[in-house]
């Protein structure tokens, strides 16, 4: 197979180049032709190291490392290959062992994008995960599970395997939320998707910058994801039709209760909150209309 590899990285000068070599080492062995991609947004000599080993660079837009994988991703599918496989920079994947079992329900037929789960057996994790990364991910587990029906039981593993037909359709809206895009697009449109139990090994060089913080990565996560799933739709106008039609029953009530009279120079404080209801009913369907606007335009754009 013809084997596309993306790997995103930013100040990954200590593990890039072992990276690259371990994923090229392995497929090759296997009788496979690869080619790396590196999605860099990195201030180090990330980029410079890549390309000594080989690899094609694609410029991220500075905006986030969900934004540079993904031009890496659409950069590697107009490559032409059989698979894509994306692989972290940091040296937590256990690339040598595990990236041919990847592969395989690609090769068999029996999965279009396959993702990795430190979770689904037990020890697959070979150092200390913070309680609080690991509420973080449940959360973003459960998200996932919700929107997509799937018996996940991770969001973040450091391999993935997936036809160029799932990287050719890929939609994203966030900047930094791929990993959980990926997902839920290649789910809509109606791809096959499987989980395996994938080894985290503990990072050596520098500091994670995707789960440094997995709860404010969650904050982070949970708009896009919300207005992925088009809830914000029906959120936003509920709200708002609430908000509108209290405001309206509100001024009812203090027309009632002065007898239908418009002398209302003593109900000053009640006529502020009817304008105040009524404005931010409208300020809400007006916020839904940008918000899904916004979504298609980048989806044109993109």
């Amino acid at each position: 197979m013809k084997i596309a590899v993306v790997i995103p990285t930013k100040n990954e000068s200590a593990t890039i180049a072992t990276v690259i070599r371990q994923a090229k080492t392995t497929l090759q062995k296997a009788g496979h032709v690869c080619q790396v991609f590196v999605a860099d947004d990195s201030h180090d000599d990330t980029r410079q190291i890549a390309v000594l080993e080989g690899a094609t660079i694609v410029r991220g837009s500075g905006e986030g490392l969900g934004s540079a994988m993904f031009r890496g991703l659409k950069a590697a599918a107009k490559s032409e290959p059989d698979a894509i496989v994306s692989i972290d920079g940091d040296g937590q994947a256990d690339v040598a062992t595990e990236l041919l079992t990847f592969i395989q329900p690609l090769e068999s037929n029996s999965a279009d994008l396959v993702l990795g789960s430190r979770f689904k057996q037990p020890g697959m994790v070979d150092y200390h995960y913070k309680a609080q990364n690991r509420l973080g991910t449940r959360i973003l587990v459960g998200m996932l599970r919700r929107r997509t029906g799937l018996q996940l039981t991770d969001s973040h593993g450091g391999i993935r395997a997936m036809r160029p037909d799932v990287v050719q359709e890929l939609e994203m809206i966030g900047t930094h939320t791929y990993v959980q895009e990926t997902i839920i697009d290649a789910h809509e449109k109606g791809f096959r998707i499987v989980e395996l139990p994938s080894r985290w090994l503990p990072r050596e060089h520098g500091r994670s910058r995707v789960v440094r913080s997995i709860p404010k990565y969650v904050l982070y996560t949970l708009p896009v994801l919300l207005l992925r799933s088009g809830q914000h739709i029906r959120w936003l106008y509920s709200l708002g039709a609430i908000s509108f039609v209290a405001g309206f029953l509100f001024f009812g009530v203090i027309l009632v209760q002065e007898g239908f009279q418009y002398a209302f120079t003593n109900r000053i404080p009640g006529l502020t909150l009817v304008a105040l209801l009524v404005t931010t009913g409208l300020q809400l369907f007006f916020f839904g209309f940008i918000l899904q606007l916004l979504k298609q335009i980048k989806r044109r754009v993109d």
